[in-house]
């Protein structure tokens, strides 16, 4: 297939609304713009190939040629110059050429260069010789403010770019202008420049354009190897991701089931721990009630002591208010026995004294024989 051209299978539900749209859209143009038409065809089958089978692979050396939008001829470069314009669309260098207009011829965008203030370099913002990459369409200033085309040319090689101020082309590799096809600011037609920035006639317009065709294919071809191998690089390395990311998602199923199991262990674990918990708790109210219980106990019994202290206290109060009474009675008791046994020894011995000298004499128990001797000759006195 072309690149303009597309293959679409369509799977129906049925065979009479696949023959309904078969007979609505069968030869019939797609807009009002593009001259191509619509081919419908039916599908018996579908055979699904691997690529290591054969499958999806195009046929080397077989290119289907576009046709142009103007004549509807097919555009072959070893025959006529191709021109491919602003807005992507390709045209017969002659069939352009004749084209009234300034606007595309299919999607009418406007040729016509229009100076604007916004583009700047992407790297450092200049505004001053910016130079436009043909292949990606890098903006880059020149060598002589900071060199970012020439570094974009080294670092990605695409070797053209196109000065924004007088729409001519630098070829890097030669280093040196290529033939200069720029578009008339008037009118917006191309039209070639030589090196001394002077128009040049039209009878070699066409061998120019041709020339720059195959200039500008010859780079598309290098870039179309470049990227190639950029997207090989990218497959292999999104490859080697996609297999590191596999292996990483394998290791965490494994540890998801690990972690399931541990999960089950440790719900297990929770709901015995729940059950201990409850039974502690139940055992944790039952101690706390028999603690309250002997709390109050306690309590009671401390309340029992101090009323027993007091009747202690009063009970040793009496005992020795009794003893010293007991202490008082002995001693009068014992002085009641010394003054009988006295009188009755005095009675005894009949010392001759009459009763009012016997009261008015004193007894000392205990006395030495001196003292008594004294009390003795007071006595006969």
């Amino acid at each position: 297939m072309s690149p303009n051209r597309y293959m679409v299978l369509v799977k129906f539900k049925s065979q009479e609304l696949a023959d309904e749209f078969y007979i609505n859209y069968n030869g019939t143009q797609f807009n009002s713009i593009e001259p191509n038409i619509c081919h419908l065809v039916y599908v018996a089958q579908v055979d699904f190939r691997k690529e290591s089978e054969g499958g999806a692979v195009p046929i080397p050396g077989l290119i289907e040629l576009p046709n142009c939008p103007v004549c509807l001829e097919r555009m072959d470069e070893s025959v006529d110059g191709i021109l491919t314009i602003l807005c992507n669309h390709a045209f017969h260098g002659n069939c352009l050429k004749k084209w009234g207009d300034t606007s595309c011829p299919v999607c009418r965008y406007s040729q016509t260069p229009e100076e604007s203030g916004e583009n700047s370099c992407f790297e450092c913002d200049s505004t001053e010789s910016l130079w436009i990459c043909l292949i990606c369409g890098h903006v880059g200033c020149g060598r002589y403010v900071e060199g970012h085309a020439y570094r974009h040319f080294a670092k990605t090689n695409h070797t053209y770019s196109m000065q924004l101020s007088t729409g001519r082309v630098w070829d890097y590799v030669g280093d040196n202008y290529v033939h200069r096809l720029i578009q008339n600011k008037e009118d917006g037609k191309l039209v070639e420049m030589d090196e001394r920035s002077q128009r040049v006639n039209d009878e070699k317009l066409d061998s120019l354009t041709l020339e720059y065709t195959y200039l500008l294919t010859s780079q598309l071809e290098s870039q179309r190897r470049y990227f190639e191998e950029r997207i090989t690089a990218v497959e292999l390395e999104c490859a080697d991701k996609i297999a590191k990311t596999e292996h990483r998602l394998d290791s965490m199923v494994d540890l998801k089931a690990t972690e399931g199991q541990d999960i089950q262990t440790l719900q297990k674990s929770k709901e015995y721990f729940e059950k201990k918990c409850e039974q502690l708790s139940t055992q944790y109210k039952k101690v706390l009630n028999q603690l309250q219980e002997e709390q109050a106990m306690n309590r009671s019994l401390l309340n029992n002591q101090q009323h027993w202290q007091s009747a202690v206290q009063r009970l040793e109060e009496d005992k020795q208010k009794q003893e010293k009474e007991l202490k008082d009675t002995q001693e009068q008791l014992r002085d009641i026995l010394f003054h009988l046994e006295a009188q009755n020894k005095l009675s005894s011995e009949n010392t001759g004294l009459d009763a009012k000298e016997l009261e008015d004499g004193q007894i000392s128990v205990g006395a030495s024989s001196t003292q008594q001797s004294r009390r003795r000759s007071r006595r006969k006195k």
